[in-house]
């Protein structure tokens, strides 16, 4: 049996014998949570591999820290359009994606399980390690708190929406611009914006039949973060076409998560309601990637997971990862970024650009 030990949570691996049923050791968990005095034992086939893993919460729990994170992304941050330092994995392994490559994420978690923390690491990390001239930020905050502190840095577009309102006006710019962009490449005989980017970057190349004529520069990635999606989606306001604003978001959300892959934006939201009213199909087939933290039951986490376990992770940070481009679900625990550690990144993004 081999033991890893890992900040939140050791898993011991082992390979069942005989007529052992997987799914009989999955049925016994709460028995192995009473048994050791744990607050919940989760017990699952490790992913890619052939063994079976029991995970036990850690009687001390090891913090992870944001810096840490930022300096293990510090090293491939020029391999990925939009890196994404969600944290470490149950083997100590830091875990750093390209949003590029998924290319839009469902956050969900209940409230105090750590899903604002990780947007908020998330942005503060991407301002730092990517310049406002390769990656350009939309921010949706309806709380009107949690992304005040990003106000000031380069990257972003607007000012944060703090409305339902607010963020159908972004989303709408961003159906536009997607459009000016793919009718750009088309003129180009181009697919997406990283064969432009290739071709433009670093050739001052005049593209022939561009409507201004002028030198052409690389296009920025644009990330839409929303922090609470089931405020845009449940809002009953009218809109001058007598349509409930919640339906016109959705309708928006649906448009740019469809089609805006190859222009170069890419959506990540949150939410803490993962109902099927709010998670529905046509927005969850085209969110392959999918986070979950502590969810009230094993009904919700199938609704974002498409798999159980979300009810049984720990609070603080504990989440459930879905990677579209690696198989079953991925246990991580994301860092958590203070105040001065977001202060910092922020401050680190203004000089670089006014140097």
């Amino acid at each position: 049996m081999d033991v890893a030990e890992g900040p939140v949570v050791t898993v011991y691996r082992f390979l069942p014998t005989g007529k052992t049923r997987v799914s009989h050791l999955e049925a016994l968990s709460a028995d192995f949570a009473v048994a050791t005095g744990s607050e919940a034992i989760v017990v699952k086939r490790i992913p890619g591999d052939t063994a079976v893993g029991v995970f036990v919460p850690n009687r001390v729990r090891v913090p992870v820290h944001f810096r840490d994170c930022v300096a293990k992304a510090w090293g491939v941050k020029d391999e990925k359009a939009v890196p994404l330092c969600l944290g470490i994995d149950n083997y100590g392994n830091f875990v750093v994606e390209d949003l590029a490559e998924m290319p839009h994420l469902l956050v969900a978690g209940s409230t105090g399980s750590g899903k604002s923390t990780l947007l908020t690491s998330l942005i503060a990390a991407s301002v730092y390690l990517v310049d406002s001239s390769r990656l350009a930020l939309i921010l949706s905050d309806t709380k009107g708190v949690e992304f005040a502190h990003f106000a000031k840095v380069p990257h972003l577009l607007f000012q944060p929406a703090t409305s339902p309102y607010e963020t159908c006006e972004r989303m709408e710019w961003l159906i536009a611009e997607s459009e000016r962009r793919m009718k750009l490449f088309a003129r180009c005989g181009l697919r997406n914006v990283r064969e432009y980017n290739e071709i433009v970057d670093g050739r001052n190349l005049k593209v022939a039949h561009s409507d201004e004529g002028k030198w052409t520069a690389p296009l920025p990635a644009i990330v839409l973060v929303i922090d609470e999606l089931a405020d845009i989606l449940t809002d009953r306001s009218k809109t001058d076409d007598k349509l409930s604003l919640g339906k016109l978001a959705a309708a928006q959300l649906s448009r740019i998560v469809a089609r805006s892959r190859a222009a170069g934006c890419y959506v990540i939201a949150a939410t803490q309601r993962p109902s099927v009213d709010i998670v529905a199909g046509s927005i969850k087939s085209n969110f392959p990637a999918r986070i979950s933290f502590r969810l009230p039951s094993q009904i919700d986490s199938r609704t974002v997971l498409g798999y159980g376990g979300a009810e049984h992770l720990l609070s603080q940070g504990d989440m459930l990862f879905v990677n579209p481009n690696k198989p079953g679900l991925i246990r991580l625990h994301a860092p958590l970024a203070s105040y001065v550690d977001v202060g910092a990144c922020v401050e680190a993004s203004v000089r670089s650009t006014n140097a």
